[in-house]
């Protein structure tokens, strides 16, 4: 779309403007890259594109080509701790991915563009994160999580090593077991050690995740662990206390990894000294004293990287400062040095070459896209787009930046009355260059509410919210109390106190918005949303027994949001098994008053604002029962709440009419609870 013409904005009521942003726009642009794979020998760049047109599957490009290397058949995906994750793996010309279909590992020669080969037959068991042998191209090390005894209480999880060559006749060879969760295993250069992260119940891997190391032999063509060597070492992490995450081989003696013993995620180095025929490892902190910033982010899918090697001395660091991305540089001698960058969220970090990374980022302005970011021998970087950077095609007089605020209000942990903590959000204006509200006139608001919930909301650009800043509404995304990546404290605050705190801060963050101190939005029109956690607040925002909280907003919009506590404790994954307990202080057998206080089931019956409720039908974490329990007791209490079921669909929208259907729905319900 070309530049709006200049032409003075028409007075016209917030949340009514017309817009050039459309739902169906929107589907047709979600298409997104979920990751890069580089080919460890060849420096080939591959990338995994999600294509909601062809049903949400995943496809594995070819970059210097821009073709797929896999046919329409094949949807390289993995269910893996359900979330899924680093599906897929390239060296020396050789792919392996796990197809989805059928939950096995697969194998393809990108020259010969042979059809996919089938490696494993085990039909109970999800693969993930490989990697590759570096001198034994034919093994690769992942993840297995067997699904034999499909109960969250018995599904096991491996360390596996699987033969390439070897056909389906020849079962993955344990290589640890024992733990409740394995996760990036990473050889060093010459393929002698391993590490890896584990963690354990009730953990989930920021609470308590360890880095791991042993020693590797291959002998007579096979892989195995040199336990005479060096056995199974943890080097960093204590369970419940201390996570450690990330392991990244600089060379083959020198590991470097994130931790957060000072409360923040930093950067820790191990040196692994061999004498003779044994191995011993030392562990230091890279920095002198401890940095308030956190340089990785929690790991709710495999393959996160926010470290990557520029050269032996050198490495590149995405840390995180104010919700914003932040590049560093940071040499094995401690010194860090700041790079100037356009980006506000970078993830998936790869190396390339010396001194190049390809990593995928947003700014404010652009999308997320495919980035290489090369390094002189003065460290000046450059940046380069390698995939267009996720459009949109209209004018940047429509884009709303996000403002970064963090707010003072009451603190709920505190009996004294004046009391007050800080909370983390992000407020988008109103934009367009032909409309502006009439005068005296506040906008709409939507409080938007991140899933985890120990997750953040990022500052890239985001083309739902523009949908609804376009039209005259105000956006505000909240990281409330209990999110990442403001240091290990922030985070912890929600342990044993979810349902209180994070609505607390939704409703105060609300409140001090729409009052004489900011006075930005119309304290009458104020909604909320969110998905999966985030709708687990929605519901639990309109449900307060409290009338003065309760009436804040006026009306919701929960995406596959929990409704029963109880019920997602018992019935939910292996991943998240014990993550209820934790979050809410205990088991139901413990507290069953607090889970029943806290479950917005049980206060549903005096919830008035209008609600909407999305669901998918195939959600294996917030299954469909969450919602149909809502909706009747609601419906038996007399209140208004919409119900719409999204067909083939599970924990998240992937399907492009699903997409569209979702925003037209949600807009639709906003126009018509407030009357606009």
């Amino acid at each position: 779309m070309s530049e709006a013409p200049s032409l003075e904005p028409q007075p016209v009521p917030y949340g009514t403007w017309p817009s050039p942003i459309s739902a169906s726009m929107i589907s047709k642009l979600s298409a997104s890259v979920e990751d890069i794979l580089v080919d460890s020998v060849t420096s080939a760049i591959y990338y995994i594109e999600k294509r909601p047109e062809e049903g949400g599957r995943n496809v594995i490009v070819s970059l210097s080509e821009g073709v797929d290397v896999i046919g329409r058949d094949w949807n390289a995906r993995t269910v893996v701790q359900e979330y899924g994750g680093a599906p897929a793996a390239v060296h020396r010309n050789v792919l392996v991915f796990s197809n989805l279909g059928d939950g096995q590992v697969y194998t393809t020669d990108l020259l010969a563009r042979t059809s996919p080969t089938v490696v494993t037959n085990a039909r109970a068991c999800r693969f993930a994160d490989f990697a590759y042998h570096p001198r034994l191209s034919n093994y690769v090390v992942c993840i297995a999580e067997d699904h034999t005894k499909p109960e969250p209480e018995n599904i096991v999880t491996t360390l596996v090593c699987v033969n390439l060559a070897a056909g389906t006749d020849t079962p993955p060879g344990v290589l640890f077991s024992g733990a409740d969760f394995y996760s990036s295993p990473r050889f060093n250069s010459d393929g002698t050690l391993l590490a890896w992260v584990e963690w354990e119940h009730p953990d989930m891997p920021w609470d308590g995740a360890q880095v791991c190391v042993a020693a590797v032999d291959g002998v007579n063509g096979s892989l195995g662990i040199a336990s005479h060597k060096l056995p199974r070492t943890r080097i960093a992490g204590r369970p419940s206390a201390i996570s450690a995450i990330q392991p990244t081989w600089l060379n083959h003696t020198t590991l470097v990894f994130s931790c957060d013993i000072s409360g923040y995620q930093n950067p820790w180095i191990a040196a692994v000294h061999q004498q003779d025929a044994a191995y011993s490892v030392e562990t230091r902190a890279l920095f002198n004293d401890p940095v308030g910033m956190d340089f990785a982010d929690p790991s709710w899918w495999l393959g996160e990287s926010n470290i990557c090697v520029l050269d032996e001395s050198k490495l590149l660091f995405s840390a995180s400062r104010d919700g914003r991305t932040v590049l560093y540089v940071v040499s094995t001698d401690g010194t860090r040095t700041q790079v100037e960058s356009p980006f506000v969220h970078v993830s998936r970090m790869r190396r390339v070459g010396n001194l190049n990374v390809i990593f995928l980022a947003s700014t404010v302005d652009k999308g997320m896209s495919l980035i290489r970011c090369s390094f002189t021998d003065g460290l000046t970087p450059t940046f380069t787009y390698l995939l267009p950077g996720g459009p949109p095609p209209l004018s940047a007089s429509y884009i709303s930046l996000p403002v970064p605020m963090t707010l003072a209000i009451p603190d709920v942990g505190q009996s004294d009355r004046d009391a007050q903590t800080l909370v983390h959000v992000v407020y988008y204006a109103p934009k367009s260059p032909l409309y502006k509200g009439r005068p005296g006139e506040k906008p709409p608001a939507i409080v938007n509410v991140h899933g985890g919930p120990s997750s953040v909301e990022r500052q890239g650009l985001n083309l739902i919210k523009q949908f609804f800043t376009s039209r005259g509404w105000s956006w505000i995304d909240i990281n409330y109390s209990g999110s990442s990546n403001y240091g290990r404290e922030y985070m912890d605050r929600l342990k044993g106190n979810w349902g209180v705190y994070d609505v607390h801060d939704c409703v105060h963050a609300a409140l001090t918005l729409s009052s004489s101190s900011h006075n930005l939005i119309d304290p009458k029109r104020i909604v909320i949303r969110g998905g999966s956690a985030g709708g687990y607040t929605t519901l639990s925002a309109l449900s307060q027994t409290d009338p003065v909280l309760r009436a804040v907003f006026a009306a919701g919009v929960s995406s596959y949001g929990v409704s029963d506590l109880r019920k997602l404790a018992e019935l939910t994954h292996k991943f998240q098994s014990h993550y209820v307990q934790t979050l809410v202080g205990g088991g139901f057998d413990e507290i069953p008053d607090v889970y029943r206080a806290r479950s917005p089931v049980f206060n549903a019956g005096i919830i008035k604002a209008p609600l909407l409720i999305l669901q998918g039908s195939i959600d294996p974490i917030v299954p469909p029962t969450q919602a149909e329990d809502m909706i009747k007791v609601i419906r038996d209490g007399g209140g208004s709440v919409e119900y719409s079921v999204f067909e083939g669909e599970s924990h998240g929208w992937r399907k492009a009419d699903t997409i569209a259907r979702a925003l037209e729905l949600e807009l639709d319900f906003y126009e018509r609870s407030l009357g606009l």
